[in-house]
């Protein structure tokens, strides 16, 4: 419906805004364009640029092959749900200064990319060949499984960088310093209610909602974690 289309077409538009706008500021923020903070960052942005950009041929580009919209939406969907996750464990160093822990976040990350990212993308590509309506039930499953695993792993994350920051609140530190960690602490919140949004569409089978809103959110939260992980990194660095 017309309705439908003006609103994919709106949520495409800023996640594009965002995005771009995104990949703009990094490359001004950056001295050096190096580091597994920097490319995690940018490779996140340009999957959420290549995912809204396979949707809206999906969508609005019927004649265009299906192969390729997919690879397109699979690519960029590889790249900003798991790029998400390392931005977010890239500074995790900052505030947690235990390395099992950050090796046991980072070996989820991996885990979680390859059980979950390899299942979706097989049976993604197994919708579009002569068979679709063999892969359309376990595409279903796997769609929920990996969505709410997915949203468990950024909970988890999110939850280090809370619960290690409200340490510092109790601390005599000054205020701009105890304004950063609140706002970090605001920022986590919102990437699990924006994560636990996500997994209510999929389960209430509303996937063309999610989709629609999926690249817009992860850009909204990779906005709100650059700007809010490079004030604590500033803190970092001034002790």
């Amino acid at each position: 419906s017309p309705t439908a289309f003006c609103l994919i077409s709106s949520f495409c538009a800023v996640a594009y805004w965002m995005s771009i706008e995104l990949l703009v500021l990094v490359y001004a923020t950056f001295r050096r364009h190096s580091g597994l903070y920097f490319w995690s960052i940018v490779i996140t942005t340009i999957g959420l640029v290549l995912q809204t950009t396979g949707y809206i041929l999906k969508e609005f580009a019927p004649t265009c092959p299906a192969i390729l919209t997919t690879i397109i939406c699979k690519v960029g969907w590889i790249s900003n749900v798991t790029g998400f996750s390392v931005v977010l464990w890239s500074r995790l160093h900052l505030i947690v200064n235990n390395p099992r822990i950050l090796k046991a976040v980072l070996a989820m990350i991996i885990f979680d990319g390859i059980c979950l990212h390899t299942p979706v993308v097989v049976f993604e590509f197994g919708l579009i060949s002569k068979h679709h309506s063999t892969f359309m039930y376990p595409m279903e499953i796997m769609e929920r499984i990996q969505q709410t695993i997915f949203t468990l792993q950024e909970t988890i994350i999110s939850g280090l960088y809370m619960f290690y920051t409200v340490r510092f609140l109790n601390d005599g530190y000054a205020s701009h310093t105890r304004k950063v960690i609140r706002m970090l602490v605001c920022v986590q919140a919102l990437v699990i209610l924006f994560d636990g949004g996500l997994t209510a569409f999929d389960y209430k089978n509303m996937f063309t909602l999610k989709c629609t809103l999926h690249p817009f959110v992860y850009a909204l939260k990779l906005k709100l974690e650059f700007i809010v992980l490079n004030q604590l990194l500033s803190i970092a660095r001034k002790g």
